[in-house]
């Protein structure tokens, strides 16, 4: 496994280099602090949900599909129904961006994601917030509405919850899917936050850098 200071390395996705046309639309990973940040571009007709192993991001890739439209290049954000992805309900969250991108409302907020995070932002907003994490990722929304592409990041997060002797880590698994009006206009993003434990003594494990 390669080292935690090597960028942009995927651990729990297999993706193609990004075509530098798309490349080119997503924030470069050294000018944030996010820990271990890794993040890629792709074309909203080009998913493929095999090259991800998160059970929740399969789920919604597998609906993404199924809902896409040519003439929009992407899926229309009335066709979003939570019931349809069910399997990956507690591992979404929905943004409506505002302020010409510059910022984004939560309008939904999974219980997982509450869970690890420990709490709730339904209802708040990103300038509301205007913390490193959400100024660390605000550029990942951004890349994906202005530009209605998806967006794949991962990254590394100090586990707040469960105060222990050992230091433990998430890796964040975050998938960013458009949602657009029948103007091709995005008016939603579609989010899925998957955290995983980092083992103890991996070569992702310790204090950030």
């Amino acid at each position: 496994m390669s080292p935690a200071t090597e960028p942009s390395h995927f651990i729990y996705a297999s993706v193609p280099e990004s075509d530098p046309a798309i490349r080119n639309l997503v924030p470069d990973p050294s000018q944030y602090s996010l820990r271990n940040y890794a993040i890629c571009g792709f074309r909203n007709s080009e998913l493929d949900s095999n090259r991800f192993i998160h059970m929740q991001h399969r789920c919604l890739i597998d609906w993404f599909n199924q809902k896409y439209r040519n003439e929009f290049d992407g899926v229309l954000f009335t066709e979003f129904d939570p019931i349809d992805v069910k399997p990956a309900l507690g591992s979404i969250v929905v943004l409506e961006p505002t302020d010409n991108y510059e910022a984004y409302r939560y309008r939904l907020y999974g219980s997982q994601v509450v869970d690890t995070y420990g709490s709730d932002l339904t209802g708040r907003t990103s300038t509301q917030l205007n913390t490193e994490s959400t100024r660390n990722v605000r550029p990942q929304y951004q890349a994906a509405a202005r530009n209605n592409i998806t967006v794949y990041t991962e990254h590394d997060l100090r586990r707040r919850k469960e105060p222990d002797i050992i230091e433990r880590w998430d890796r964040w698994s975050r998938l960013i899917l458009p949602l657009v009006d029948d103007n091709k206009t995005v008016r939603r993003l579609l989010v899925s936050m998957v955290p995983t434990e980092i083992p103890f003594n991996s070569a992702y494990s310790g204090p950030a850098s």
